[in-house]
C-alpha cells in the first residue's frame, strides 16, 4: 500500500503569511495606540494635579494677604541631553524655595519660548482694587490657564471702616419703641408679608424685613 504524503502549497503558504502579517501589524498598531493613550492621560493627569496644587495654594494666599508670596519662572534644563522647558513656583516667604515644578510644552522649537523671568503670581486687574489675575503656562502648547482671585480684605474694606460704618448707622437702626415694627428713623422693620406662611417665622430677606 502507497501512501501519498501532502503538504501546504506555495500559494496556501503564501496567504498564510499574509494573514499572519496582517493580524501581527494589527496587535501592534493596537499596543501603540494603547501605550500613546496611557501615556497622555498620564500626562494631563499630572498636569491636572499641579494646576489643583498651585491654584490651592496661590488662591488661599491671595485671599488671605494678597499677591506677592509665591513666583513664577520658567528657564531651560537639560533633561538626558535634551533641552526641557522647566517653571518653577517658589515661596517667597521660605527664601524662595521650590514649591512645585512642572514642564511646559512648547508649541514650536523656538526655546525662546520657553524663558519666563521670575514674576509675581497675581497681577491686579485694571479698574479693580482687590482683583488679580492668575497666569499659568501648563496647558498643552505652553498655553496658559488663567483665573482671577479677589483679595477678602480689599473687597470687604479694613475692619476700622467697617467699625465706623457700623457706628455710624447705630442710631439710624435702633426701633422706635414708640411705634412697634419701625427703626427711629421711620423705616419700616417688618410686616405681616415678612412672617413665612406656615410656620409664623420671620424672613428677614424680603425687602423691608431686616428686624434687628
Amino acid at each position: 500500500m502507497r501512501y501519498v504524503q501532502r503538504g501546504f502549497t506555495l500559494v496556501e503558504l503564501m496567504v498564510a503569511l499574509v494573514i499572519g502579517t496582517i493580524i501581527i501589524l494589527g496587535a501592534g498598531q493596537l499596543f501603540l495606540t494603547t501605550f500613546q493613550t496611557f501615556q497622555n492621560v498620564d500626562k494631563i493627569s499630572r498636569k491636572q494635579e499641579n494646576l489643583v496644587f498651585i491654584a490651592q495654594r496661590v488662591t488661599r494666599e491671595i485671599r488671605q494677604n494678597g499677591p506677592g508670596r509665591f513666583t513664577l519662572e520658567c528657564e531651560l534644563e537639560q533633561v538626558q541631553e535634551k533641552d526641557q522647558c522647566t517653571c518653577t513656583v517658589a515661596d517667597t516667604n521660605e527664601g524662595n524655595q521650590p514649591l512645585i515644578s512642572f514642564r511646559k510644552d512648547l508649541a514650536s522649537e523656538n526655546l525662546s519660548d520657553c524663558l519666563v523671568e521670575e514674576r509675581k503670581l497675581g497681577e491686579p486687574v485694571s479698574d479693580s482694587d482687590a482683583l488679580y489675575r492668575v497666569v499659568l503656562p501648563i496647558e498643552n502648547n505652553g498655553e496658559s490657564i488663567v483665573f482671577h482671585v479677589a483679595h477678602r480684605a480689599a473687597v470687604l474694606g479694613t475692619e476700622q471702616s467697617r467699625d465706623e460704618n457700623d457706628e455710624n448707622d447705630e442710631d439710624a437702626r435702633q426701633p422706635d419703641p414708640n411705634n412697634p415694627g419701625y427703626y427711629m428713623n421711620g423705616d419700616q422693620m417688618y410686616n405681616d408679608r415678612c412672617y413665612v406662611p406656615g410656620n409664623g417665622n420671620l424672613n428677614t430677606n424680603r425687602n423691608g424685613c431686616d428686624a434687628p
